[in-house]
């Protein structure tokens, strides 16, 4: 009675299997598929320099001869699709604005320069609407909350006599510890079949609120134009 029962048993199990069909899962088109990215960014910034009318207002004095300076930044990124032509981009990044200063005096070989960095960690977070498949335009807009880290100023001066010197100053007192920036960019990426691609992306920031604390005799927000360049991966 084993035998047969065995058959039967065999019989039914093959019936099942051969009514079982096998299905792939369907690869996700890699125009829609998110993406990492690092970048690395060079930025002209400057700023907005004016008397707090609100506490003490301050003589800018030869604050007003301040010009832009070149400050480069870093950072990591994830971005993916809401909708067709449609994508989210958000990460990490350091970020520096800053100004300098330079003085030569008309009646003596005495110099006097400064660079200003104002540091801080970044989380932007944009929409980009972007067309193309292999080559892709995008352009979009979002905001840039930024976490103080610390001011750092470099200063170098020559004396009379020829001699040469310099400083450092950083601190952390004394500024906002937390600003947020509107960003706007627009830029192009080159994607391989592999799933890896570059990018490069002209951006403009415009800070919102003020660098320095409530009982500075400034007010300060700071810009900046500039162009990052990264690689990318598919997920």
């Amino acid at each position: 009675m084993k035998l047969p029962a065995l058959i039967f048993i065999q019989f039914v199990s093959l019936s099942l299997i051969s009514q079982i069909t096998f299905t792939k899962k369907p690869i996700k088109d890699s125009l829609y598929r998110n993406h990492i990215y690092a970048f690395i960014n060079r930025t002209n910034t400057f700023r907005m320099l004016v008397p707090n009318e609100d506490f003490i207002p301050g003589n800018l004095g030869e604050r007003v001869n301040e010009k832009s300076l070149n400050t480069y930044s870093f950072g990591i990124g994830l971005k993916g699709y809401v909708v067709k032509n449609l994508i989210w981009d958000g990460g990490m990044t350091y970020i520096q604005n800053g100004e300098q200063y330079n003085f030569e005096s008309a009646t003596n070989d005495s110099t006097f320069a400064y660079q200003t960095y104002y540091k801080y960690i970044a989380m932007p977070l944009k929409l980009n609407f972007t067309f193309g498949k292999s080559v892709r335009i995008f352009g979009g807009a979002g905001i840039l909350p930024k976490l103080f880290l610390n001011y750092k100023q470099k200063q170098q001066w020559e004396t009379v006599l020829g001699s040469r010197e310099s400083n450092v100053i950083q601190t952390k007192d004394g500024f906002n510890t937390f600003v947020t920036s509107a960003i706007f960019n627009l830029g192009i990426s080159l994607h391989s079949k592999n799933g890896y691609g570059i990018f490069i992306n002209p951006e403009y920031r415009l800070q919102l609120q003020n660098s320095l604390g409530k009982t500075s005799y400034f007010k300060h927000k700071s810009s900046g134009l500039g162009i990052s360049l990264g690689i990318l991966k598919e997920l």
